[in-house]
Order: structure tokens, then sequence, then C-alpha cells
């Protein structure tokens, strides 16, 4: 006879229920007498009929007459008593019911006895005693030196039933349930002093809880002897332990060997969660890690990239994170609070592969404003993304300054609920200038002040300028547009920190040709923080990594959809794309030198828009700058002869007044008291003139600092050669041989601008004086 067979009860009643299971039964037990005694004293108040001498005494009659049937045989011996202590409440209860109906009018004892009733069946529970669960938990607890009225917990329920099945000396310590409500837990099975755990087999252990043969196992535990041994039961959970066994072997042999996905690096821990199996890996001493993403996944049979996450410290060591499904394939929606900035900076934007939010800051107190770029194609979810980084700033007092390139159609969500909405290049680029004069106003005003740093709302607010489709700008057909967007932002990338104004791309593609051929954009904008979504080309994503990510790191590209079972299991089953989950909003968030894959909160479409977006942004109106701010970002539009044009274009911003004009000559032509422009820009070598975009736009300077373009005594130059006559642009260049022929060009322009030149005819200039 075994172990079990020996400790086991000669007719075990008990059913196989955890303790809290047991504790709400005797609650609902007690909560049902408390009510029938209320109707006990009620009832007979109201209807004294004969139906309720039936009803109560047919109650009775039927209690006996069940209880005869049971308990008639009389060697039945505990199954009579157990048959009586059911049928008591009834029995009782109708004889105080039949006892208040044949009284006469209304006896004190007439409440006081369905009271009584209440608290002694109460106390008894006969129903719950009735089948031999309390009585078993109260021989455990007499056992224990505890008290018999007091429930057990499931962790005491557990080793109560360790120590009934083995009856052998051991001890369950260290109960840890994986979830309030499910019985899965693990513990420690301790021995006997100088003897060693039992070699229990899988049916005993699991014939110990009564959970299913082959869910309750024993492992060594890390660091013990042979007395103790880890016990892991999961008869519900899947069981990750089994997996993560075949991947430690797979990694040995597939991964660490020779040959394999990254030879040499050592398995140096792992642990299992009910999703996903996390490996603490470490390269060979004096090597730097190294682990290729698309290799692992081949040596891990895995055909769903984004079921492998691989992050690294950059020097030897790693954590590979393998999950069951895709992690991220749901995601909540955003709240209020989500987006509210605590006193780092920080917002939740959404959550990381492994649950933790994901936030990013819109400002650091101690570095100032930030900078930071969106790289994804259309559908990749930049402007999901956006538009909750803008409700973030709006909720948390910052000025959001928003250009979109595209008229509007990228973020119609952020619409009067920012505090400039630019639409369309000209739009943006005004916007730029205005944001530039900002900026240099508050350098002038922090010197006088003696300041180095931004010191948030003192005196000014923070101001974050968000440039959507901003590569469509900076590869304008229209060069002065172009080289004035591209000065424009690198400016305030480099020196916008320190004043609090703050600058964010997002972009299609982080080529050189579609980012104004300035590098410096690039590079600045991964300073702060970077997010990398689904791009079309390989050579994005490595330009996006290049200089920021963790060295070892690893990416694949994020594809379109992702399937429940895997992209190959859906080609081979024959569904259709649209079967798949989209994958849009998930991306790498490069930010303090960690590279984490997070997904963006999840937003619906409706009719082109996302109303949850909207409704984030709130009703409260749009932060904006302090009065002297809004004077600098148009405070020289009159000296410069624009004033009709350029004064009142911060005023004006709702209105969107050049919405749809593609260039400056578009703009300047609708404007009163501006020329319009005729023809093209004239190319290097061209005798045509220099439009007038390439002017400042509108005439408004960038800042205290000379106009784009400007080269020091270029002008000054011109204006002595045209003391002799009039001059063609062909010969102002050729007799400035020193100076770039654009930036004649330009200089031209610039002093047309100004009322010191004239244009005769195109491409022939004069002195206005003359």
């Amino acid at each position: 006879m075994s172990t079990i067979d020996q400790a086991a009860p000669a007719a075990d009643t008990t059913k196989r229920v955890p303790g809290h299971v047991i504790y709400r039964r005797v609650l609902a037990e007690r909560t049902s007498y408390a009510l029938a005694a209320s109707g006990m004293a009620v009832g007979p108040q109201l209807d004294d009929s004969a139906w309720s001498y039936l009803a109560s005494g047919g109650v009775a009659a039927g209690t006996f007459a069940w209880l005869y049937a049971k308990t008639k045989n009389a060697d039945q011996g505990l199954d009579a008593l157990t048959r009586a202590q059911r049928s008591l409440p009834f029995l009782t209860a109708a004889g105080t019911y039949l006892a208040n109906l044949i009284t006469p009018g209304f006896n004190w004892w007439e409440v006081l006895a369905p009271a009584a009733w209440a608290g002694l069946m109460g106390w008894m529970a006969p129903l719950t005693r009735s089948a031999g669960l309390v009585l078993e938990l109260s021989e455990h607890q007499e056992q224990q030196g505890g008290s018999s009225g007091e429930p057990l917990t499931y962790t005491e329920f557990l080793a109560a039933k360790w120590q009934q099945a083995t009856g052998d000396g051991t001890r369950l310590v260290s109960i840890q349930p994986y979830r309030h409500d499910r019985p899965d837990f693990e513990a420690v099975v301790v021995a006997q002093a100088g003897k060693a755990v039992p070699a229990f087999n899988e049916v005993q252990l699991a014939a110990a809880f009564d959970f299913p043969v082959g869910t309750v196992r024993m492992r060594p535990v890390q660091g013990s002897g042979p007395g103790r041994m880890r016990l892991i039961a999961r008869p519900i959970t899947e069981d990750t332990e089994r997996a993560a066994e075949g991947l430690r072997g797979l990694w040995e042999t597939a991964v660490a060997a020779p040959g394999g996905a990254a030879p040499g690096v050592d398995l140096v821990d792992w642990r299992a969660e009910p999703h996903r199996i996390v490996l603490l890996v470490a390269s060979p001493p004096g090597k730097e890690i190294r682990l290729p993403h698309t290799a692992i996944c081949s040596a891990f049979g895995i055909d769903d990239p984004s079921r492998l996450v691989i992050e690294t410290d950059g020097i030897r060591q790693g954590v590979v994170s393998v999950y069951r499904t895709n992690p991220l394939m749901k995601v909540r929606k955003a709240t209020v609070d989500d987006l509210t900035m605590d006193s780092k900076g920080r917002v939740t934007i959404g959550v990381c592969h492994d649950g933790k939010p994901a936030r990013m800051r819109l400002w650091d107190p101690g570095q100032g404003a930030l900078r930071g770029i969106t790289a994804g194609v259309t559908g990749a979810g930049k402007s999901v993304l956006q538009n909750l980084i803008l409700a973030a700033e709006k909720r948390s007092g910052v000025v959001s300054w928003v250009g979109d390139v595209q008229g509007g159609m990228s973020l119609p969500e952020a619409e009067g609920r920012v505090d400039w909405f630019a639409k369309g290049p000209v739009e943006t680029l005004l916007m730029l200038t205005a944001a530039h004069a900002v900026m240099k106003y508050r350098e002038r005003l922090s010197n006088e002040m003696g300041r180095g740093d931004f010191a948030l709302g003192r005196p000014w607010p923070l101001i974050n300028i968000t440039l959507d489709e901003i590569n469509r700008l900076l590869s304008h057909p229209d060069e002065a547009m172009r080289k004035a967007t591209a000065y424009l932002i690198a400016d305030i990338q480099k020196t916008g920190r320190k004043v609090g104004i703050g600058i964010r791309l997002a972009v299609q593609s982080l080529h050189l040709k579609d980012l104004g051929d300035d590098d410096a954009i690039r590079q600045q904008g991964k300073v702060g923080a970077l997010f990398l979504m689904r791009t079309a080309s390989s050579s994005t994503k490595e330009m996006g990594l290049d200089g920021i990510a963790p060295a070892g790191f690893q990416m694949e590209n994020i594809p379109a959809r992702i399937y429940e079972n895997g992209q190959i299991e859906a080609l081979f089953s024959g569904k259709d794309d649209e079967d798949g989950e989209s994958t849009a909003g998930m991306a790498y968030m490069f930010l303090d030198g960690r590279a984490k894959f997070m997904r963006t909160f999840f937003a619906e479409k409706v009719d082109g828009v996302y109303p949850d977006l909207i409704a984030l942004y709130g009703e409260d109106p749009a932060n904006g700058l302090t009065e002297g701010e809004a004077k600098a970002a148009q405070a020289k539009a009159a000296q410069a002869g624009a004033a009709q044009a350029g004064a009142a274009i911060y005023a004006v911003r709702h209105s969107n007044p050049y919405a749809d004009c593609d260039t400056l000559a578009q703009a300047m032509a609708r404007t009163p008291g501006s020329e319009p422009m005729a023809g093209p820009p004239a190319a290097d070598g061209d005798d045509g003139e220099a439009p007038a975009p390439s002017e400042a736009p509108f005439g408004i300077p960038f800042g205290d600092g000379p106009d784009i373009g400007e080269e020091p005594g270029l002008q000054d130059q011109i204006l002595e050669l045209l003391a002799d006559g009039p001059k063609s642009l062909k010969d102002l260049r050729a007799a400035l041989p020193g100076f770039q022929p654009s930036s004649v060009s330009n200089a031209c322009s610039q002093l047309k601008a100004k009322g010191l030149a004239t244009s005769l005819k195109r491409g022939v200039w004069q002195r206005a004086d003359s």
C-alpha cells in the first residue's frame, strides 16, 4: 500500500475546492438564513390565510418524507446523521413559521424567534458542514493549534492537503499562487532534517491535490540539496516550464554552439512567465555581445519576428524575451491620466512589450526642451502617436505649434486644439520663421537676465513644434523655400533647447535628399526621442539606428500585419491578408540610450478622424505665447516693408490664409502691397531675377541674425557695383567670383526687400536712389 493510500481517509467525501470557495459557500448559506428570518417575522403579520398554513405545513411534511426515505435503513450510521443535519434548517423554519401563524395578534417573541433561529443556523452552517467541507478544515486547524471557527486560506488548504496525502514528514512551504482566481501555484517541499525529499511520480503528485496527471512536477532548487525540491502545479495555466526547457536546449545546440546563431553566447539564467520566457545571456569576457534577431528566430522556429524581443546593455549581457503570441496584439485606449505630465516631464503614450508603460518626455528638467524624429510609412501609426503627444502637451500646459505640410490632412484632429495649426508648405515656413524670432527674443532676454538654461513657466511656457510630413517641404522644388526650411529647423534644433523651444519631425524617409541634404537635421533629431515604426526600406532603419542604437542591437522591420498563429500558417491555410492584425502603432522607441519595443494606445478611426483622440484634447482653449513673445513673432515685418503680409501672420494664424499656396510667390501674389512673382526661381548661371521666395518669408527676418543667404559684406559690394549704373545679374556674379551665384541672387532680392535696389526688368538691377 502506498504512502498516499495509508494517509487517505476510508471515505473521503471532501470536495476538492480552495479555502476561499468554502468561505464563500458558508457566507451564502448564512445570508440565506438572514433573509428567511425576515420573511418568517413579517409573513404571518401580512397573510394568515389557509394557503400560508398549507405552504408551511407542506414544507415540513415534504422534509419529513425526504428524511424518512433517506434514513429508513438502520445500517446507514453516520450517513443518516448527515441527512438529518441537512433537513434541520427546513424543519425548524417551518415549525417557527407555523407557530407565528397560529398565535393571534402580534407578540414580541414573533420577531425574536426567527432572529434566534437565523443566528443558530448561521453558527451551525448545517448544509455546508453536511458536505464534509468545514469538518475537514476544522480538523486540520486543530492539528495546527488554531481555532475551528477561523476559515483557512488557500495556502493553508494546500499545505493541509499535502500533509494529508503524504504523511512522510515533508512539509509544503513558500506557497505562491500565480493568480487569485486560478489554482495554479508554486511551492517548496522540505524534508525532515538529514533526509531527502522522496521521489514522487506524476500520479502521486497529481493525486495529492486532485489535479490532472502531468500538471504537477518537482524540480531541484538552485543552490539547495536534495532536502528541498521546487513543486510546480499548473492545472489551468499552460505549462511554460517545458517550453523553457526546450528553449534552453535549443540555445545550447542552435544558438551558442559553433556555427550557431550567436556562437559563444552563454545562457546564464532564465525564468518562465505565463505568456513569455525570459533568457539572460552573456558573451564571453572580452567579446562584444551580438544577437542577430533573424538568426535566433530561425533557431527557435519563430516565424513572427515580433514574438522575439532582444535587449542588450551594449557590452556583453542581453535579455531575450520569447512570447507565445505577439505581446502587443491588443492595446487599450489612452486616458487623461496617461497624458498628464509628471514631475520628470514624462507622459505615457502606449505599452511596452513587457507590459510596462511606454513613457516619453515632453521636456527634460535637466536639459530643457527636446528634439525628436518619428519615421514610418503611411499607415504605420504616426498620426496617432503625434496626436497623443499633442493632447498630452495641451493638458500639460505646453504651447503646441503644428506644421502639417500635407495641407491639414495628416493631423486634422489637432486643428483648433493647438495654438498654431499651419497648413501647407507656405504656412509651415511662416510658422518656423515666427518660432525662430521667438527663440531669438528669448535668447536676448535670457542673456540680459544672466540665465543659461530654461525654467518651465519662469517666465515662458514650453513651446514644442511638430512638423508632420516635413519631407515635402525639405525636398520642395523651390530652392529658396527648401534652404530656408532647412536653416530654420537646424538652428532651432541646435539652440532652441536652452530657451524652451523643442522640435519634432515626422517623416516617411530619413534619406538626406528628403531632409534638405542636411545631415545635421537627422543627427540632431535623433538626440531626443526617436520612434522607428514600419518603414519602406532597410536603409531608413539603418539611418535611424546609426549612432544611437545600443551596441549589438538588431531589429527587424515591423510587418504590415501579424497573425495569431504566424504568417506562414496564414499563408498555408490560404487566409486573406485582411485576416491578420494591423501593426499600426508598433514602434521601436529609442530614449535615454535604450531601445524599447512598444505600441501606442489604441484609437479607432471614424469617418476619417479619431474621436477618441479629439476627446483627449479636452475643451479648454489651447495654451498660447506671452504678450512679448507674440510681438516678437512678427516684430520686424514692418521694417522689412511687408507689414500687410507679415506683421499680422501670428494674429490671423487660425484663419489659415495661405493654406492652398504651394510657394511663397503664390502667397505674395494674393497679399496686398506685395508684388506677384513671375517665373520660376533662377538657376545658377541664368540671367533671370532671383524670385522673392529667396527673401526671408514676407520680409520677416530670422530673429536678430542675418537673413538667410546673406554673406557678410556682399550686399555692400553689390551696392558699390550698382553705383556705376544698372547691371545684369550675370555681370554681378562675374564681378563677385568669391561668392556663390545663388548668394548673389539672394542678396539682390534682400536689397529689394529693404528698399535699396530695384529691378528694371528680369535679371537687371539698379540702386533705388538712381
